[in-house]
């Protein structure tokens, strides 16, 4: 089956943006073509007189009352004798006993220029056009005044109305279409965010899956070339670092065979040299070789785990105590889990003398701590610890080790999509603190 090509975010924007568009138009040119068009906001003289002799109103915005005087012209309402003169004629009455006054139509004022002194209304046809208030008045055979006058104008005129459906109904028809399109220009790009964190902290994580817009396809294969070469250039290094460390068993081996006939003051601090040049050679060897040692992922119970190490580090005598250790599982290679946990407690009770261990659900993730009483280290060096080969100046090498054990617990942690930090403790000591995701 063919691939289909990628299509750049570009390119689906414009198309959003003309889909859009045509959705929009054909929503305005449906309310035309389905709904009767609203009646003009306007009145005619035809109109008016009508509604003085009392004819029903049909679609008008006249409304019609009896008062006992007739209506006084109110602000800005103008009236002229020629209007007034062509109303009575309509209903045929007396010019005498016809009021009509409005309001100068808005052509009439700024911006457009008055080419007369007189503030008149627009005719068409013959036909007075009254698009402002208007206010008229016939008087009746047996006393008193019949007042029509327009209602007053509404908020929103039919037409805003209209408009502002139209504009509604556009954006309830686009939105399902801006819900796919955002989904579909999303998804990648979060599985992508996803697939690179990933390979910030699990370097045997699979590659990235170039999906997506065409400029998410580029990016997953430049990410790609570039987590290649990385890691050919971590296995040329750790492959020159595995070979050194091998190479210097040898020589390592031949000088302790021949200071073995050296004078005990000169041999036993030789020996003790060598012996721990070994174990570094070892330690390296197994960091390099090794490294997190992150294999399969499994669900792993974490508090059971630190549990039963705690209690493995008691029967060996060890002053290692457990504090609050809560049934958390996690996925991860059980083997490097406990190597973490271990190496944490050695840390503790090589330069503590000991520790408490703690294990906690918070959020969505799983908290293991391990709290030491002891020196506490500087806070410009907290973050180095955790450095390969990395010691605090304050602890000599009479505990022993080769400063692997933190830089260790790191590598898994980050390979389990965790962080590892120090942090001094109040009244003195150290907490080094794991989180880890649980899902």
């Amino acid at each position: 089956m063919r691939a289909r090509r990628p299509v750049s975010i570009s390119a689906q924007t414009i198309a959003f943006f003309l889909v859009g568009l045509v959705v929009a138009q054909l929503v305005s040119i449906a309310l035309v073509l389905l709904l009767p068009p609203p009646r003009p906001d306007f009145a005619t003289m035809t109109e008016i007189a009508e509604a003085l002799l009392g004819a029903p109103p049909v679609d008008s915005s006249l409304s019609t009352k009896v008062r006992s005087a007739p209506p006084a012209a109110g602000d800005g309402m103008v009236s002229q004798a020629m209007l007034t003169d062509r109303l009575a004629r309509i209903i045929g009455r007396d010019p005498a006993d016809v009021r009509l006054a409005y309001e100068a139509d808005q052509s009439e004022t700024f911006p457009y220029p008055r080419r007369s002194g007189r503030r008149a209304v627009p005719i068409r046809h013959g036909q007075p056009y009254f698009f402002n208030t208007v206010e008229a008045a016939v008087r009746l055979p047996g006393g008193g005044w019949r007042i029509a006058r327009t209602s007053p104008r509404p908020l929103l005129t039919a037409w805003q109305q209209r408009t502002i459906i139209s504009f509604a109904l556009s954006v309830l028809a686009v939105l399902p279409f801006a819900l796919i399109f955002a989904r579909a220009l999303t998804r990648p790009i979060r599985r992508f965010a996803h697939a690179v964190e990933r390979l910030d902290h699990d370097h045997g994580a699979p590659e990235v899956t170039p999906e997506g817009p065409a400029e998410l396809r580029l990016t997953a294969h430049a990410l790609n070339a570039m987590r290649r070469n990385l890691h050919a250039n971590l296995r040329e290094r750790s492959a020159m670092i595995g070979a050194i460390a091998h190479d210097l068993r040898t020589p390592l081996a031949r000088i302790a065979f021949r200071i073995e006939r050296a004078p005990p003051a000169i041999r036993d601090p030789v020996l003790a040299d060598i012996e721990q040049m070994r174990e570094m050679v070892a330690a390296t060897i197994g960091f390099v070789r090794d490294g997190a040692g992150v294999r399969e992922r499994k669900p792993v119970d974490l508090g059971a785990l630190a549990a039963r190490l705690v209690a493995q580090a008691r029967d060996t005598g060890s002053a290692v105590s457990a504090g609050t250790l809560e049934p958390v599982t996690v996925a991860g290679d059980r083997s490097a889990m406990e190597r973490l946990i271990q190496n944490l407690l050695d840390n503790a009770v090589a330069y503590a003398g000991g520790g408490e261990l703690a294990v906690v659900r918070v959020g969505k993730g799983a908290r293991l701590t391990v709290a030491d009483s002891g020196p506490g280290i500087a806070e410009q060096a907290l973050e180095a610890m955790f450095e390969p080969f990395a010691r605090e100046p304050s602890r000599g090498r009479a505990t022993g080790g080769v400063g692997l054990g933190l830089a260790i617990a790191r590598s898994v942690a980050q390979a389990h999509g965790g962080t590892i930090t120090a942090t001094n403790r109040e009244g003195g000591g150290l907490i080094v603190a794991v989180t880890l995701p649980t899902g």
